[in-house]
């Protein structure tokens, strides 16, 4: 199976590996938060501090260039 045709949500997997990916590259914890909404908390320390973003809203993130924890808070 080529794992571009492989979809959670509506997104290719490897699309929101990658955004995970540069995610923890800067130094984030990424956990997931609803297996149900598709959405995962980011923190940047802390234990009880973070967001919660959507697959969907790391992966326009990541390809509009903003995908670090300033544009992550920006969300909402």
């Amino acid at each position: 199976m080529n794992p571009e045709q492989t979809i959670v949500g509506d997104l290719p997997i490897s699309e929101l590996k990658s955004a995970l990916a540069d995610l923890e590259g800067q130094g984030l914890t990424i956990r997931l938060h609803s297996i149900q909404n598709n959405t995962w908390h980011i923190a940047d320390g802390g234990l009880y501090s973070g967001y919660i973003a959507s697959e969907t809203e790391l992966v326009q993130l990541r390809k509009s260039g903003k995908l670090n924890i300033r544009g992550i808070k920006g969300l909402g």
